[in-house]
């Protein structure tokens, strides 16, 4: 990506192409009458904010926010009071700003104690469709229960590992994981993310298995879209979406998953 990130806009330009006009940029939540794009990536953000149970006049900090759609749909549809995001794209914080018309700052998941924010001030922290890029995923953990008030809930999505993975299985992953800048150090099963959050202090910790309805989903859809683009497909923006949509099934095949988790600071 080129520093002021037209390769990234290209690229979602391309996945919202012929679909409802918006920048989101996620895998998406896919279902048998998802219309397009924009709306799977919608339907991932409002399941994440179900499972914080994220309610009217509620304060929430979202973590990698991206382009800023997220933030609307806190305030739009949650009635969210406060929302506070948190980009490390110099050029998606701009963004985000000027869509969302709230706070938003540049900054890490995994350096958020930078970031000057009151401990405990926040009833929701959420993280759509990022989680896997923080690493190490302990420091976000941490961070995010520092800045909930008791009671107040985490949720966000993440790439999983099957458990009992082989070490063939894992060497198998490296070209995907190249490819997405996914360190596989950091992609925990389900049992080790769940080791993770309580030692970051969480209780009431809920997984829900997301592998067909986010991977699966977005690896057709991304096969469909490229019949639609024709010889765009063929445009250096269109290769990471492909070669993501390419190293799906091989990588569900051989022990990755994808879930939505949520946990409460007692």
């Amino acid at each position: 990506m080129t520093p002021n990130g037209q390769p990234r806009w290209a690229e979602r330009s391309l996945l919202h192409k012929g679909g409802t006009t918006a920048t989101w940029g996620s895998l998406g939540l896919w279902g048998d009458d998802t219309a397009d794009y924009a709306a799977a990536c919608a339907d991932l953000a409002r399941a994440v904010a179900r499972a914080a149970g994220l309610a009217a006049g509620e304060r929430v900090l979202s973590v990698a926010c991206g382009a800023g759609d997220e933030l609307q749909l806190w305030r739009q549809e949650f009635g969210a009071a406060e929302v506070l995001g948190v980009e490390h794209d110099p050029a998606l914080v701009e963004a985000a700003q000027k869509l969302a018309g709230v706070p938003v700052r540049l900054g890490s998941g995994t350096e958020l104690s930078a970031l000057g924010l009151p401990a405990g001030h926040f009833d929701r922290v959420l993280c759509v469709d990022a989680a896997y890029h923080l690493r190490p995923r302990s420091a976000f953990l941490q961070q995010a229960a520092t800045l909930l008030r008791p009671g107040g809930r985490l949720a966000y999505t993440d790439l999983t590992l099957r458990r009992g993975a082989s070490l063939f299985n894992r060497i198998m992953f490296t070209p995907g994981t190249l490819m997405s800048g996914v360190a596989l150090n950091q992609w925990p099963t389900p049992a080790q993310q769940l080791q993770q959050l309580q030692a970051a202090g969480f209780a009431d910790v809920q997984v829900q298995a997301l592998d067909e309805a986010v991977l699966g989903g977005f690896a057709r859809f991304v096969w469909e879209q490229g019949s639609e683009l024709g010889s765009q497909q063929l445009s250096r923006a269109w290769k990471r979406p492909a070669y993501t949509a390419g190293f799906i099934k091989p990588c569900r095949w051989l022990g990755m998953g994808y879930a939505l988790f949520s946990a409460t600071r007692p």
